[in-house]
């Protein structure tokens, strides 16, 4: 039995490390699976150690979707990924875990996305005081997101909540309801290479606490640090839909981890070619179905040139043999918005992203861009 030690980077908060960790035991378990049950002759175990990564939606501030969007928590974790032979041993990088929704859309030159987790719960979440509902809150409730996806939606289903626009890691962020105040007081770091406690005073989007009468934020997150007890309300996709891969985790390496690092070609080992274990073992963990829902979300998003700054919620999912797509694009004030459905039964990622384009194209020819604000070049 052979035994191969990878370098995970993480960003350092509670729900990066949460999620790495789960990664990790994720893509161990299933290749050690995936080894038996083909009767591997010389196994191989990988074991992964958690290294941190300070990224610039960390240390910025200020509203996300004016910092670059969803890009500005990969970037630095993709560059050590690039550096690969080149970094230093204590800067070494094999593996990036990110939340998917996160993760620009654009393919980044030299990297690929080699594995995707089973999906987590993709809905939205309110978080609210004394168990409150969308329905049941007050008018001129202070209901607080930094998302203008979930901003527009709130702002059609209740026209009458005053929208806050608050930061901060999943814990600050319910600090911000009436009553759930001591969830922002602490959050879980790693220092070099050891979880501690720290006061979360000082840290992005802090700055208040107790001020808002709900937030919403993603089930998934909420679930993966057991904070799941405090959801007063599950939002539907039928009312709200969520970002494009919300609630999956996307695992990615360098390249030269396979011959053909070709994304269609990343369900079949014999045509990926992976070189060592790490290439072996993320495709046994890739979960297909998963996959092919976030092809065709993304390739949406990508055809529309949209980040997080805008108002689009996408949702795939295979129903009775067909991949099922559904789409909002809203304007950023929620007075108007656009809905769209449409399947394909081609389930493959090549037939996923064609069927992503084609939603695009025709929510294009519906007037998405102008409704929405879109600066398609």
């Amino acid at each position: 039995m052979s035994h191969h030690e990878y370098i995970l980077g993480t960003r350092g908060s509670a729900l990066a490390l949460t999620q790495s960790r789960i990664a990790a035991e994720t893509v161990t378990s299933l290749y050690t699976e995936h080894q038996a049950h083909h009767s591997a002759a010389d196994a191989e175990v990988v074991d992964f150690t958690l290294r941190t990564v300070k990224t610039e939606g960390d240390v910025l501030t200020g509203p996300l979707a004016t910092l670059g969007g969803t890009g500005v928590f990969a970037a630095a974790l993709r560059q050590r990924l690039l550096d690969g032979e080149n970094a230093s041993e204590e800067n070494r990088v094999d593996m990036a875990v990110h939340s998917l929704k996160d993760l620009p859309s654009a393919p980044c030159p030299g990297l690929v996305i080699a594995a995707t987790l089973k999906r987590e719960d993709p809905r939205d979440a309110l978080v609210a005081r004394d168990g409150l509902t969308l329905d049941t809150l007050p008018t001129g409730s202070r209901v607080g997101t930094g998302s203008p996806r979930r901003a527009a939606q709130l702002r059609v289903l209740r026209h009458d909540l005053e929208i806050v626009d608050i930061r901060g890691n999943v814990g600050t962020r319910i600090g911000r309801v009436k009553g759930l105040e001591e969830h922002a007081g602490k959050q879980v770091v790693l220092r070099q290479n050891a979880e501690t406690s720290e006061r979360a005073d000082h840290g992005v989007g802090t700055e208040r606490s107790g001020d808002c009468d709900a937030v919403v934020l993603a089930v998934s997150g909420l679930k993966r640090l057991g904070k799941e007890d405090l959801i007063t309300e599950y939002l539907d996709p039928t009312r709200m839909l969520p970002a494009p891969g919300q609630g999956a985790l996307a695992l990615e390496v360098r390249e030269s981890e396979f011959e053909n690092p070709d994304p269609a070609a990343l369900a079949d080992a014999e045509v990926a070619r992976p070189v060592r274990a790490l290439g072996h073992a993320l495709l046994a963990a890739n979960h297909y179905e998963t996959r092919l829902a976030v092809s065709a979300e993304r390739a949406l998003l990508r055809r529309l040139e949209a980040g997080c700054a805008a108002p689009i919620g996408a949702y795939a999912q295979v129903v009775e043999g067909d991949l099922v797509l559904n789409v909002v694009v809203a304007s950023p004030d929620g007075t108007d918005m656009l809905r769209h459905t449409s399947a394909t039964a081609e389930l493959d990622v090549p037939g996923a992203e064609r069927l992503g384009v084609r939603v695009a194209e025709d929510l294009l020819q519906m007037g998405a861009a102008a409704l929405a604000g879109l600066d398609l070049k």
